[in-house]
């Protein structure tokens, strides 16, 4: 059998500009999958493992893209759960596994079947775009400890949740996971963005430019739990002060104490890498209830509201998805790419 054609995007080294040429077609081991990748979910993590500002210690050349969908079109021989043909949305953990057959910017990678739902007839841009709910999921559940979603009928549970930057793909499904579980969640993104804050199930909203966030934050609080999905160095001051304001406490933070951000007495920024969680042992029987039983139900039902999806180009625009979220200019969508289409 003659091994399918694949290409990638490669990135040569931290600070070098992203080169797409061709790359060999990885043949699954035991509990792996090949995937014949449709569409892939631009992440801001990305870019800044190309800046080197998240230091990966990564081999390079290497492929990376850690969220993606497609077609399975091999099995390890261990896999059970997957056969050829099943359409997936998957994250490979790529960049922890050092391992460029892993990345999702070409047209063939690998994966396993841990980390993989099936979708149905979702499309594949959708589901790619909701493939970073691991995050969320990690962070509410696991870091936050958060009572999980336990099905219709909703309960109402005790205290509120602050997520700030929830109109990021990553805020949008903490919101909605938060709300689905039956916390009181309280929303805080830019004015645009505030009705579709609201649609992912937020009780409130707040305008994070406005002048008087601190204090209308500080007004709805106390908080349960805090997680800045999308913040920078002048949000974390703010939260700093709402926390103070109640007694201290922390929040989780994508990308953790923002360099230059002194926060008051009492208050911690916390960091957390989310894909280990996936990876360590210990949290087998949460990987496996996100994978296999809520992220299958909640596509297949079209129960998750997608963050709307901008479709960019083939592997040849990676570099320019990565320099529009470098530069800000992407907000309440999501990037993908789809590397069969170019």
């Amino acid at each position: 059998m003659t091994s399918p054609q694949n290409i990638a995007a490669w990135l040569p080294g931290v600070g070098k500009q992203l080169e797409v040429g061709p790359a060999d077609t990885p043949v699954p081991d035991n509990n792996e999958l090949l995937v014949e990748v449709k569409a892939v979910a631009v992440q801001p993590a990305e870019y800044k493992i190309q800046e080197g500002v998240l230091p990966f210690p990564l081999k390079y050349p290497t492929i990376i893209g850690l969220s993606f969908s497609g077609v399975v079109v091999n099995v390890g021989s261990a896999v059970t759960r997957f056969k050829i043909g099943d359409r997936i949305v998957t994250n490979s953990a790529g960049t922890i596994r050092n391992d460029s057959r892993f990345g999702g910017y070409q047209r063939y990678a690998l994966t396993t079947q841990e980390l993989t739902a099936k979708i149905g007839d979702v499309p594949f841009e959708q589901a790619a775009a909701v493939s970073n709910l691991y995050g969320a999921a990690s962070a509410l559940f696991l870091h936050l400890g958060l009572e999980k979603p336990s099905g219709p009928p909703t309960p109402k549970r005790d205290g509120k949740v602050l997520i700030w930057g929830a109109s990021s793909s990553f805020g949008a499904y903490a919101t909605q996971l938060a709300a689905e579980a039956g916390y009181t969640v309280v929303g805080v993104a830019s004015a645009r963005n505030a009705e579709l804050v609201r649609s992912f199930g937020a009780a409130h909203f707040v305008d994070r430019n406005s002048a008087t966030v601190s204090d209308e934050l500080i007004a709805l609080g106390p908080f349960k739990a805090v997680l800045a999905a999308a913040d920078a160095a002048p949000d974390q001051v703010v939260l700093g002060r709402v926390l103070s304001a109640h007694g201290g406490g922390s929040f989780l933070s994508t990308m953790g104490l923002r360099p230059g951000v002194t926060l008051p007495v009492g208050v911690e920024g916390k960091f957390a890498q989310y894909v280990d969680d996936y990876l360590d042992p210990k949290n087998k029987d949460s990987t496996e209830w996100l994978w296999w039983d809520y992220l299958e139900q909640a596509l297949q039902e079209r129960k998750l509201r997608v963050v709307p999806v901008t479709r960019i180009g083939g592997l040849e625009k990676v570099q320019e998805a990565w320099n529009l979220l470098h530069k800000g200019a992407v907000s309440g969508e999501r990037l993908v790419i789809t590397p069969g289409l170019e």
